[in-house]
């Protein structure tokens, strides 16, 4: 990450892929299942870390669990969830983005960003894998359920903004709990259960 600090980028988050299995099943050490995707952002307009994302995307957790894909002759390839989620959230309902992936590989970057509606550019020192990328993206339409599969994830029934404006539960300190006579109600209140200071 040396690299980073004489950039302008910042890191915006750490997000853990759980990809299940592990890569080397030797002894050595303890088998490592996860791999680190950093959110970058460039300050813009006084901005530190940007715009806010939508609940229905931050609901999703810092955690992204799903195995690699099967049947790709890419000796490390992700799953079609993986951009797809990473773009959803960021551009939402947006379309005709512009979706960089400098080591492109099998294309699955470029595939979500296709499946979503975004203009992409994937690079690549293997013409091998730009072919077989070719070849995914050529035939896109076969991983649409998959791309609406992750879609239907992103889902909130009520935010943080519905629950303060109706007095419901928002925290233990925050001033929309008091209700009820001027009570503090606690998190069991509104579940309809029992508090311990009752």
């Amino acid at each position: 990450m040396e690299w980073l600090r004489s950039t302008k980028w910042i890191i915006r988050q750490e997000i853990v892929w759980d990809r299940m299995i592990a890569a080397n099943i030797r002894g050595w050490r303890f088998w490592q299942v996860d791999e680190r995707i950093y959110w970058l952002y460039k300050p813009k307009d006084g901005h530190i870390i940007g715009k806010e994302l939508k609940s229905k995307h931050a609901l999703l957790t810092s955690i992204w669990r799903f195995p690699p894909e099967n049947n790709n002759p890419h000796p490390a390839p992700f799953p079609l969830s993986l951009p797809t989620r990473a773009i959803y959230s960021i551009m939402d309902e947006k379309k005709g983005g512009i979706i960089i992936d400098p080591y492109c590989g099998s294309g699955t970057t470029l595939l979500a960003a296709k499946v979503l509606g975004h203009h992409y550019i994937g690079i690549d020192v293997s013409h091998d894998y730009v072919g077989y990328a070719k070849k995914r993206l050529d035939d896109y339409k076969k991983e649409i359920p998959a791309v609406k599969k992750e879609i239907l994830k992103h889902i909130v029934k009520k935010t943080f903004k519905d629950r303060k404006e109706k007095g419901e539960f928002v925290g233990r300190y925050r001033k929309a709990n008091t209700n009820k006579g001027g009570k503090t109600l606690s998190l069991f209140d509104y579940l309809g259960g029992e508090t311990e200071n009752k």
